[in-house]
């Protein structure tokens, strides 16, 4: 039996955000895929793929120990694939681009996204002004947006490197509507259309 693993939320967009990939992911991979959340109980030999970005607490302790407690197996998700995850990122803001020149790609947070951080950087130089900034800790997107402000920008496109809409991708949007710069706000991760594939392809390489 095969499981989407997700951080959960209260967020009911979220929620059905969550159950809708696992539809397009088991019509990919032609077998049944279902969600779990941190915390629920697992069918033994499950086959269990973590929807966490990077390899932070969750992904490091709660994740393998849910795990080993209900004898499941864990399968490599997203965070073990940074590069591929910049990339679909790289996507979406190329189709949501239009005469901007500044580029901001917005994380949950910095801190232990180093490997994720350093591919946007690497596939960000295309665009003339990219820039990276976390919704909570230092550079965050508000300070971001302050110094394009001062620079005299009028345009700039905040793309979210995050897996899903809800209260996150909502708050990015506010800041969008408080700047007085035009901001457009591009699509999370999970509406990439090849996202579904991928991960049902981690299923596959997996056996």
């Amino acid at each position: 039996m095969n499981f989407l693993l997700s951080h959960g939320s209260p967020d009911d967009v979220h929620r059905q955000a969550v159950e809708s990939l696992a539809g397009q992911v088991a019509t990919c991979l032609g077998e049944q895929v279902q969600t779990a959340f941190l915390g629920h109980a697992l069918p033994e030999g499950a086959r269990v793929l973590p929807l966490f970005l990077t390899h932070g607490r969750h992904l490091q302790q709660d994740v393998p120990s849910m795990v080993t407690d209900n004898g499941a197996r864990l399968i490599a998700g997203p965070a073990d694939f940074p590069i591929h995850v910049a990339s679909m990122a790289m996507d979406l803001a190329v189709a949501r681009r239009g005469k901007q020149r500044a580029v901001m790609f917005a994380l949950y947070r910095l801190l232990g996204a180093q490997a994720l951080m350093a591919s946007i950087f690497t596939l960000s130089r295309k665009f003339p002004l990219p820039a990276l900034a976390g919704m909570h800790g230092q550079c965050d997107v508000d300070s971001v947006l302050g110094l394009w402000s001062a620079d005299g920008l009028s345009q700039a496109l905040i793309q979210p490197v995050l897996l899903f809409p809800g209260k996150s991708l909502d708050r990015l949007a506010q800041y969008a509507t408080d700047s007085e710069m035009d901001i457009e706000v591009g699509r999370p991760l999970s509406e990439h259309a090849d996202f579904p594939d991928w991960l049902a392809q981690r299923f596959r390489e997996a056996g």
